[in-house]
């Protein structure tokens, strides 16, 4: 699959098999995030592959509460931190997750944007528990795996409401 039918056909899954992606198309998922632009190159992000299902249940009921699951049952999850409050965070993290969503569509993998810890300063802050370094917080997650289904079209608004051109 080429880059712009990738764009064109990722959606976002929030229905996953139970079945685990091979680790190596995982990390390939994740090397499409370590490969995103970042602000001067400095590259301070951190990501936090969990693909474990008892870890992931531990991260949902930490930051959701017991018996919530915060990626959709998907099998993977990946958080995405980087140095707390350094000025391109928000950026560079959003640029890899772009990349990763990118990446799982061409492999055949579904995921989808998770914000559940980000918008918990005091739990994003904190994740060291799970791997994050101290000093990083979260800024934004994936739910990774094989979609479960058939994945619904994506209705996008005309062109004409969204594009202004002046020439």
């Amino acid at each position: 699959m080429d880059a712009y039918q990738s764009i064109m056909t990722r959606r976002s899954v929030r229905s996953y098999k139970k079945e685990m992606p091979p680790k190596e198309l995982v990390m390939k998922v994740v090397d499409a995030g370590r490969h995103a632009p970042s602000g001067m190159n400095t590259q301070k992000w951190h990501f936090t592959v969990v693909m474990n299902k008892e870890k992931i249940k531990e991260i949902s009921d930490y930051v959701l509460g017991k018996g919530k699951s915060i990626c959709y049952d998907a099998p993977v999850f990946i958080m995405v931190s980087y140095e707390k409050d350094d000025f391109f965070s928000r950026e560079d993290t959003s640029c890899a997750l772009v990349n990763m969503m990118q990446a799982a569509n061409a492999l055949g993998l579904g995921s989808v944007w998770i914000n559940a810890i980000n918008r918990n300063d005091e739990k994003a802050s904190n994740m060291t528990a799970f791997s994050v370094p101290s000093g990083y917080r979260v800024y934004g997650c994936l739910a990774l795996g094989y979609p479960d289904g058939e994945v619904r079209e994506r209705d996008v608004k005309p062109q004409s409401e969204t594009v202004s051109i002046i020439e």
